[in-house]
């Protein structure tokens, strides 16, 4: 007796039923650096100044939103800076940041900055934690650096580490930045500038307080 043939053209059906098996499949669960390797991640795979990543996590399915940047181990509060494929320069706490990447599965960034906030003291350098985000193919790797140090001529170098569905490494979608208000310093620290001026006016003060003293001993 021969049976009935579930599949009128096998050829066809069996490539189909193996193409939905594969999509099917589970991917593997994006990892934090810090705890795995298995994601195939390093935290030299992106570098700020010349530092590697303080953690990274991926490789997650999707596009980076900042719903997910918040969720990440790294605590919330961010804030989406800028992105390379932005054309007009975003601006954060007072300071203009233009993002621009080369290379197509590694290559290097830099992020120019100005003070465009010219009423108050000095924003830069200023320092804030950030995220850093690879997008490729249809997932994302996230790089975070703790306490990181911006001038307004910041760079570094990027990797693609991770494969796409068809196994090889995927071209660079975008690059994008979210950044966070240090926990520790509260504000952007605007670092020499600010303590520059505040330790010019104090003397100044000082200064003047002697002469009132001296002025006032004469009398």
């Amino acid at each position: 007796m021969k049976l009935p043939c579930l599949f009128p053209n096998p050829r066809v059906s069996l490539g189909a039923l193996a193409l939905a098996t594969a999509l099917s499949m589970p991917a593997t669960a994006a990892t934090y650096c810090s705890g795995s390797a298995a994601s195939g991640l390093s935290l030299a795979d992106m570098t700020f100044n010349g530092a590697l990543a303080s953690d990274c996590y991926g490789v997650a399915l999707g596009n980076d939103r900042l719903r997910a940047i918040n969720r990440l181990t790294w605590g919330d509060d961010w804030a989406f800076l800028t992105k390379d494929e932005s054309w007009v320069p975003a601006t954060y706490m007072g300071v203009e940041f233009d993002l621009d990447t080369t290379g197509r599965k590694s290559g290097s960034w830099t992020l120019a900055a100005r003070d465009v906030d010219s009423g108050a003291l000095l924003n830069l350098p200023m320092e804030l934690d950030l995220v850093v985000v690879l997008k490729a193919s249809n997932r994302y790797a996230a790089y975070f650096f703790d306490d990181a140090v911006l001038d307004g001529t910041d760079g570094g170098i990027w990797s693609i580490a991770y494969a796409n569905h068809g196994g090889r490494i995927p071209r660079l979608s975008h690059m994008s930045f979210y950044v966070r208000i240090d926990e520790d310093g509260g504000i952007p620290s605007a670092i020499p500038e600010a303590r520059t001026y505040a330790m010019m006016l104090a003397g100044l003060g000082l200064v003047g307080f002697m002469a009132r003293r001296r002025a006032r001993g004469a009398a």
